[in-house]
């Protein structure tokens, strides 16, 4: 009769969830989070009613997920393992209840999966180089309700300039955005005009970013972090982000000259 089983941190043996969890076929809410766990078992089909279930277990090396969350779909949050090995192959179309998804890799899940969950707020994503970004976009693009979007940091996402085929200034909803996708230089059509949070990271921007950041006007908070932008000078220019209370800029290594005009 159990509903709630919060297993985060907790070390299995031979990294192996015990087979008993199907029994469980109440479970509301199940984690996993940061826990010792590289192999899951078929067994987690039977947790038809689970709500709410993380899988972002700690993993040096990649985790064996099977096939079974196609049939969760009373789901409304899921989060994923960053590191899923190559057998791992996911069907998340049927969850179209789901409200946050952290985790989406479009190495082991079909794009077209996200058109049917409409309910999305937040997303993350994690990129590899397999993947089809018009189709990726064209989905995103879908998502009307979303609020806050991720790209989560891979190699693949680091090494390439991805951010030419992205262009998000028609999520008008969108409060939230996270980038750790090299582009080189950044074009104002890649910032949802709305926005209140941005956090960049691994960026390797060589322009200056601010005189586009400056210019969107619901900005409450901008990070700039490990090698965000790898240009010497930075310009903060008058009348720019009105309504910023939060600038965090770390570990930019070039960085040698910060000029903030009066009234920034």
């Amino acid at each position: 009769l159990l509903r709630v089983l919060d297993l985060s941190w907790v070390k299995f043996e031979g990294g192996k969830l015990p087979s008993s969890i199907g029994g469980l076929i109440h479970l509301r809410y199940l984690s996993l989070y940061k826990a010792g766990v590289s192999h899951l078992p078929s067994t987690m089909r039977n947790l038809k009613l689970l709500l709410y279930l993380d899988l972002d277990v700690d993993n040096e090396d990649s985790i064996h997920v099977p096939n079974v969350l196609k049939e969760m779909i009373q789901l409304r949050y899921l989060f994923l393992p960053v590191k899923m090995d190559d057998k791992t192959k996911l069907e998340l179309g049927d969850l179209v209840n789901l409200e946050d998804l952290y985790g989406f890799s479009t190495q082991h899940t079909s794009v077209t999966d996200l058109l049917r969950m409409t309910k999305l707020r937040y997303l993350a994503v994690s990129l590899s180089e397999r993947c089809n970004f018009e189709t990726l976009s064209s989905s995103l693009r879908e998502l009307r309700n979303l609020e806050t979007l991720d790209f989560l940091f891979s190699l693949e996402t680091y090494m390439v300039d991805y951010m030419g085929e992205f262009v998000l200034d028609h999520f008008i909803h969108l409060k939230g955005l996270r980038l750790a996708v090299r582009m080189s230089k950044p074009d104002e059509h890649q910032f949802p005009p709305h926005l209140a949070h941005i956090y960049l990271f691994y960026c390797g921007m060589e322009e200056d970013p601010m005189p586009i950041l400056e210019k969107l006007h619901h900005l409450k908070s901008v990070q700039l972090a490990v090698e965000a932008f790898v240009g010497r000078r930075m310009v903060c220019s008058k009348g720019g982000f009105p309504q910023l209370c939060a600038l965090d800029i770390s570990k930019e290594s070039e960085l040698e000259e910060w000029i903030v005009e009066e009234g920034s």
